[in-house]
C-alpha cells in the first residue's frame, strides 16, 4: 500500500466516524445557504472523491462499505439542500403537515437527473442517479436499463451493466430493446456467440429491432 492510498483510507475512516454529526452543508464542504451552483460543485467534488465504484479493487477490509455509507450520505445531503431552495436558501424544516413526494415520484426525478447527466457526459453522476431510481422504485425496468447503459460507459463495469440489464429483462422479458442491449454488452466483452444468440432473441420479440440488426451486421463484418 502506498502513502497516498494509506492517507485516503485514514480520511475515509475519519469522515465515516463523523457522518452523523455533520450537517449537509458541512459534509459537502460548502457554506451554509450556498447558491445552487456552489451546491452542485460541492456535490460533484465529493461524489467523485468518495464514489465506491472508483475504489472497487481496493483490498482494504471494509473500505467499500464505508465509502457506500459516505456516498449515500453525500447524495442525501445534496438532495436535502437542493430541495430546500433552488436559490440556495437553507433547507426547509420538515413538519408534520409537509407532504414529501412519494417514492415513485422521487424515483422519476432521479431518473430524469440521470438522463441529463448522461447526455452531459457525466457518467459517474448518471450511474448514481439511476442507482437511486432503482432503489426508490426497483420494479421499474427502464431504470435498470438506463443504469446498465451508463455503466457501460465506465471502465471495468460490464459485469455490473449485465446484472442491471438482466434485472430489466426479468421485469420486462419481452422487450426487444433490453434483449438487444444485452447482446451489445456481450459483444463488448468479446463473447460473440452469446452476443449473436442474444441479438436473435431480441428479434424474436421485435423483428425490426435496429440495435439487434446492427449487432448482427457487426458480427458478420467481424466473422
Amino acid at each position: 500500500m502506498n502513502t497516498e492510498e494509506a492517507d485516503f483510507i485514514k480520511e475515509v475512516a475519519g469522515l465515516h466516524a463523523r457522518l452523523e454529526s455533520l450537517a449537509p452543508h458541512e459534509l459537502l464542504g460548502i457554506p451554509e445557504g450556498a447558491d445552487a451552483e456552489t451546491l452542485k460543485r460541492g456535490y460533484y467534488r465529493m461524489a467523485r472523491r468518495f464514489h465506491p465504484d472508483r475504489h472497487y479493487s481496493s483490498a482494504e477490509d471494509g473500505l467499500r462499505e464505508k465509502l457506500t455509507d459516505i456516498f449515500e450520505a453525500i447524495s442525501r445531503s445534496y438532495e436535502t439542500l437542493k430541495n430546500g431552495s433552488a436559490a440556495g436558501e437553507p433547507a426547509r424544516e420538515e413538519t408534520p403537515e409537509a407532504h414529501p413526494p412519494d417514492q415513485e415520484a422521487r424515483a422519476e426525478e432521479q431518473y430524469r437527473r440521470g438522463v441529463l447527466e448522461y447526455k452531459a457526459g457525466n457518467y459517474w453522476q448518471a450511474v448514481d442517479a439511476f442507482r437511486w431510481a432503482t432503489r426508490l422504485n426497483p420494479a421499474e425496468p427502464k431504470y435498470w436499463s438506463r443504469l446498465s447503459l451508463a455503466l457501460t460507459r465506465l471502465p471495468g463495469k460490464l459485469k455490473q451493466a449485465e446484472e442491471a440489464l438482466r434485472e430489466a429483462i426479468r421485469l420486462d422479458p419481452f422487450n426487444g430493446d433490453h434483449q438487444a442491449r444485452l447482446g451489445w454488452i456481450y459483444l463488448k466483452a468479446g463473447l460473440k456467440k452469446r452476443a449473436s444468440t442474444q441479438f436473435e432473441k431480441a428479434l424474436k420479440f421485435d423483428p425490426g429491432n435496429e440495435e439487434a440488426l446492427k449487432g448482427l451486421r457487426e458480427l458478420g463484418s467481424k466473422g
